[in-house]
């Protein structure tokens, strides 16, 4: 049976954590879709290697008009790098290397190399002056075309490039997509739960592996 759910926040949610529910939709945590785990790289105003780990994005596009499109925060650093340089570089990480993705989260400070001191290794472009990831199996280059508030006062923008260039180990080239998602181990980030009738919380958040890929 399904349940017809109002999408008006209840009164009855409990956060967490301070803000949860102003930063991010309640809804976020009833639908619980995974998302692609990512890394977006970007340059610091004193030149120096910026890394973002995100999930709020997706590929889209048409022939040669390949895009990234981006959810961001209008207080990080990325948001601000991004706007001053009108580019950036997605890099998709495999499982393996789950410790330096989740340490990109405390290397914040102002003028750091975040790629390098969370453990990975940093590399330049091809088309755009922000960082690549060596490790990263799949990189993509971007260029700005364009952005907007998520809605009028937002937080979220949402910023739309298009791929300028892509990068891409040779292990993870092979046809067979049954192989080829089983070397890249592409992680997904899998919310904690709500129940949408009585607000119940399950978990913390949760990374997701693709563990089935079916030829049809």
């Amino acid at each position: 049976m399904k349940h017809e759910i109002n999408i008006a926040q209840p009164d009855y949610l409990i956060e967490d954590w301070p803000g949860k529910y102003e930063i991010f939709s309640w809804l976020e945590y009833i639908v619980t879709v995974p998302n692609p785990i990512f890394i977006i790289t970007t340059r610091k105003p004193n030149g120096a290697p910026n890394a973002n780990l995100h999930s709020w994005g997706l590929l889209v596009g048409e022939g040669e008009h390949y895009s990234s499109l981006l959810a961001l925060l209008d207080n990080t650093h990325t948001y601000a790098n991004i706007l001053r340089e009108a580019e950036w570089c997605l890099g998709f990480p495999s499982y393996e290397h789950y410790p330096q993705c989740f340490e990109t989260i405390h290397c914040n400070a102002p003028d750091n190399d975040e790629i390098t001191e969370a453990g990975f290794t940093v590399e330049p472009a091809s088309t755009v002056q922000a960082p690549r990831i060596v490790e990263c199996p799949v990189s993509l280059e971007c260029r700005l075309a364009w952005h907007r508030p998520l809605y009028e006062g937002s937080r979220w923008h949402l910023f739309t490039g298009k791929v300028v260039h892509l990068a891409m180990d040779e292990a993870a080239m092979v046809p067979d997509p049954v192989e080829r998602m089983r070397r890249m181990g592409l992680m997904y980030n899998v919310r904690s739960t709500v129940h949408p009738l009585t607000g119940e919380q399950f978990g913390p958040n949760t990374l997701g592996l693709l563990s089935r890929v079916e030829k049809l």
